[in-house]
């Protein structure tokens, strides 16, 4: 079993410094810092930040586009034992008020572009400014910390996610659990010293914000870049930053895919790509395997409540098929019935998962918590809610978040299932089921085919049962800020559009 890591987070950044001060640690558009400079930096930010009269266990959101000083703040916030609560840049006044009236949050560092976004919030919370003109400082060996010690049961981050609620819901996150699983996957993906990791993801995603501590562990250079470089342009920008390594959700995988199809430059030098958010269709992968011919496609399964659960190997794409992988090094994964009761290889049921990276509950919402992290034999487990099975090997299968399973003529529906038979139908590049309140489910597609010709392709492919009742053309799927479906903004423009 992988041992728990001990000390804060910022340790992370910290042990690296201590590994090699002048290596690359951070590139944007507009800044370049070695581990050395990025430590100084967060030094400065939390002397800064004392001084404003944050303290250990205070909450400070950080509303920005999450460039450089954004990462220099979340260490900045673990030095003084105080948790980061990244918001999205694309939050809404309506959002962002109910994130600061659940988090309390002792202050907001934002960038000028958000005041009017904090002002229609109606907040009463000190707002000051996410950069601040401050002398670094040169860190060769060590780094000097005079801050208390932070203890790994403290409270480093407040995770936003949506789920079943009717609004976000926070994910206390610990030190400790943070620590172990980026220790954890590290164990499983082995980013190397010499890795550019290309983040396009925003920081308000956990999958976008672990990159920058997975960074760390390894010591590779993090090419941190915003969701607009994600778009056209993406294929230029990994050329440019020499990117490595590239986590991906399948919206991002579409576009850099497409944008290959169409050059004839030498790629960049991607080694390894990972997806975790959304199904990652075949087609997607053997499309990498065409024209990234040097990466490798590493699947994953995770939630934020334990951050990953599992990785499948590159090598077990072809033997596994329709698997997430493998439960990371220190993840114990149990298929329930709805009793508790442990299924048999094969048969769905709910996953549960035990290890030190299951999270610590849900801010402030303890009948949540308690429905969701229990006791199972005998260990503190999160009781996922996914629909999923395990094979006899122990390789994991995702077959639906209770969001996405419905029922239809009196069967049980996963709709990840009828979204993927719609990307196995030449001519749709995109697909997304909702259940809608005037038709029932309704596949959206982006196709050149018309909507009745992907009707009988589904109906060739699926049960009668499973065929939704309505296909709609669209021009393009709506994406939320992590740039997943935005199920419920779909769900709107369905209804409306009826």
């Amino acid at each position: 079993m992988l041992t728990q890591p001990v000390g804060p987070l910022h340790g992370l950044l910290d042990e690296a410094v201590r590994r090699s001060p002048a290596a690359p640690a951070l590139r944007t558009r507009d800044t370049q810092w070695t581990y050395a400079e990025l430590a100084a930096r967060s030094l400065s930010s939390a002397r800064r930040l004392s001084r404003l009269g944050v303290v250990g266990g205070d909450r400070v959101v950080l509303l920005g586009r999450g460039g450089a000083e954004s990462v220099a703040t979340l260490f900045a916030l673990s030095r003084l034992g105080a948790a980061f609560v990244v918001v999205s840049p694309t939050v809404k006044p309506y959002q962002l008020r109910h994130i600061l009236a659940d988090c309390a949050p002792a202050l907001v560092l934002t960038d000028d572009e958000f005041r009017e976004t904090l002002r229609r919030s109606d907040t009463e919370v000190p707002v000051h400014p996410l950069a601040a003109e401050e002398d670094g400082e040169t860190v060769t060996q060590g780094v000097p910390d005079p801050r208390p010690t932070v203890p790994g049961t403290a409270v480093a981050a407040l995770i936003y996610t949506s789920g079943t609620t009717a609004m976000p819901k926070a994910v206390v996150s610990t030190h400790a659990s943070m620590r172990f699983a980026v220790a954890t996957i590290q164990d499983r993906l082995a980013l190397r010293a010499d890795d550019v990791v290309g983040c396009f993801l925003p920081l308000s995603f956990d999958y976008g914000l672990y990159q920058v501590f997975l960074s760390c562990a390894a010591g590779s250079t993090l090419a941190l870049g915003s969701t607009a470089d994600a778009g056209p342009g993406l294929l230029r920008q990994l050329r440019e930053w020499d990117v490595t390594v590239l986590p991906a959700v399948p919206s991002m995988a579409e576009i850099l895919l497409r944008m290959a199809e169409r050059t004839t430059s030498a790629p960049p030098p991607l080694r390894m790509v990972t997806n975790t958010g959304a199904h990652f269709p075949e087609s997607y992968v053997e499309g990498f395997r065409r024209l990234f011919p040097a990466a490798r496609i590493h699947l994953m399964f995770g939630l934020t409540e334990c951050k990953r659960v599992s990785i499948l190997d590159p090598d077990e794409l072809a033997d596994r098929p329709g698997s997430v992988g493998r439960p990371l090094s220190g993840t114990t994964c149990v298929v329930v019935d709805e009793d508790g009761r442990p299924q048999p290889p094969g048969v769905k049921g709910e996953l549960v998962v035990t290890g030190p990276h299951v999270m610590a509950g849900y801010w402030r919402a303890p009948e949540m918590t308690a429905r969701r992290f229990r006791t199972y034999e005998g260990s503190r487990a999160l009781f996922t809610g996914d629909l999923c099975s395990l094979d006899e090997d122990g390789y994991l299968y995702f077959h639906g978040r209770e969001d996405d399973v419905y029922k239809n003529r009196g069967f049980r529906v996963s709709a990840l299932e009828v979204e993927a038979a719609a990307l196995d139908v030449p001519g749709v590049d995109a697909a997304a089921l909702v259940v809608t309140g005037s038709d029932g489910p309704v596949l959206a597609a982006r196709t050149g085919c018309a909507a009745d010709e992907v009707m009988a392709a589904l109906r060739a492919r699926l049960d009668d049962y499973k065929v939704p009742a309505r296909v709609q053309v669209v021009g393009a799927l709506p994406l939320n800020g992590n740039g997943k479906v935005d199920k419920a903004a779909l769900r709107t423009a369905l209804e409306t559009a009826r």
